[in-house]
């Protein structure tokens, strides 16, 4: 679609072409006289021929074909006008000064090679060119021949400066292009990325809250103090979600700027417009598992979690992936087997930790809910064990169990930036680990 400001310009005459008109006139008038010395007027014939091929440059920029072929006859009618003394109404020795300088030509051809295609700008100029030299030849014989030849010269040269001119503007269209998808997906990615924390803070704890509502609900008239037992349950699942959402929108808004990782410590500052008395909780980790096991299992789901090899540290990346693989598994686990056994197994290596989830379905139970998911909590799963170098795999496994399992790189920290000595390696390093391992016994 053509900018406002091409259309604009393509609307009226350009400079250049006033320029050219006054520069051909002026040298019809001024070198009149070249040859015999004796002052000679171009004829009217002469000035209406070029004043036609300037006001079809006025065009060029909407019609460069027509232009150029409009240009190169009138420059061949001028050629054939020069060679024929019986057209001139007053001939005199004088006319032979008057050669047609193919500035419009050159003109044309800069336009057509510039605004069409490379083979077709290089084909029309080289026609145009080569009707020029022919007809030079043909009108005036060998002692023009030098003459045409430059003139052929002058105009392949124009197209070369057209075809240049469309090269760096495509280069810079493409830049533009290719600058405005790189932040089309920058903006994408941002988005997908608050989508998944979201999910994840949100789906977790509202699992739960729904989970011992029901369960309150169920003992309100037979057990009243288990009933308000859950209701506290569900208090402290709502605020639990609410430092958790703070926390991610803190990660979110102060992650990656001015070089700093959001999360690490007390978790982001408060920013305008936050509450400064508020208390905001540190992004999760593998160390708050066990916080997050134990409100499973206040909310009924029996949990089971084994740990083996010595833990090594994870990176602020892999081990909030952690965390949130194993968040979003035990969600899972609640919504379509509630009250089924699950098992949670961290295995620990130099290479990283290698996170297993497993739980137990009864297929066929009418009593199991129809909780169809959307996907979106194994996409995010995924993409998480991605972005932090590992890998994840989920499906099905013998006796209608669903087993989730993730494999995450160890981030070896090491000395860097101010303060580091000399000698110090690089920066952190990860290695990926395969997530197409067999099964954990």
């Amino acid at each position: 679609m053509p900018r406002l400001a091409d259309v604009e310009r393509r609307s009226r005459p350009s400079v250049a072409t006033w320029c050219v008109t006054f520069a051909a006139l002026a040298a019809m008038y001024t070198t009149a006289g070249v040859r015999t010395g004796t002052w000679q007027t171009p004829s009217t014939a002469l000035v209406a021929l070029l004043v036609l091929s300037c006001t079809a440059l006025a065009f060029r920029t909407l019609r460069p074909l027509l232009v150029l072929a409009v240009v190169v006859g009138v420059e061949v009618c001028m050629l054939v006008f020069l060679a024929v003394p019986e057209l001139v109404a007053a001939r005199t020795e004088g006319m032979g000064a008057f050669q047609p300088v193919p500035l419009g030509t050159m003109l044309a051809a800069w336009t057509v090679a510039a605004r069409t295609p490379r083979r077709v700008g290089w084909g029309s100029a080289a026609v145009a060119g080569g009707v020029l030299m022919v007809t030079g030849l043909l009108a005036h014989g060998r002692p023009t021949a030098l003459t045409d030849l430059v003139v052929f010269y002058l105009v392949m040269n124009a197209a070369a400066f057209g075809v240049l001119t469309a090269s760096r503007r495509d280069t810079a269209e493409r830049l533009v292009r290719q600058r405005e998808r790189e932040t089309g997906e920058a903006v994408m990615g941002e988005r997908l990325r608050i989508a998944r924390e979201l999910h994840d803070v949100l789906a977790h704890n509202l699992t739960l809250v729904n989970a011992q509502a029901g369960v309150a609900e169920y003992l309100l008239a037979s057990r009243p103090e288990a009933a308000a037992e859950a209701l506290r349950g569900i208090t402290q699942h709502t605020s639990r979600a609410i430092d958790e959402l703070r926390a991610t929108i803190g990660l979110l808004r102060y992650d990656g700027v001015d070089g700093s990782q959001a999360g690490e410590g007390a978790g982001p500052a408060p920013g305008e417009g936050d509450d400064p008395g508020a208390t905001m909780r540190p992004v999760p980790g593998v160390a708050a598992l066990d916080e997050l096991v134990a409100s499973h299992r206040s909310a009924g789901h029996g949990v089971e979690v084994r740990s083996s090899g010595a833990p090594g540290q994870l990176d602020q990346h892999a081990d909030l992936a952690a965390y949130r693989i194993v968040q979003e598994a035990l969600t899972n686990a609640a919504k379509h087997a509630p009250g089924m056994p699950v098992e949670v197994h961290l295995a620990w290596s130099e290479a990283g930790v290698r996170v297993r989830v497993v739980n137990t379905a009864v297929p066929g139970d009418p009593r199991r809910p129809s909780a169809p998911g959307t996907g979106h909590g194994l996409i995010g799963m995924r993409e998480r064990a991605l972005a932090a170098g590992g890998g994840l795999r989920v499906g099905e496994i013998a006796d209608d169990r669903f087993e989730v399992v993730a494999t995450l790189p160890a981030g070896r920290q090491t000395p860097s930036g101010p303060g580091a000595p000399p000698d110090a390696p690089p920066g952190p390093t990860d290695t990926p680990v395969p997530a197409d391992e067999g099964p954990l016994p």
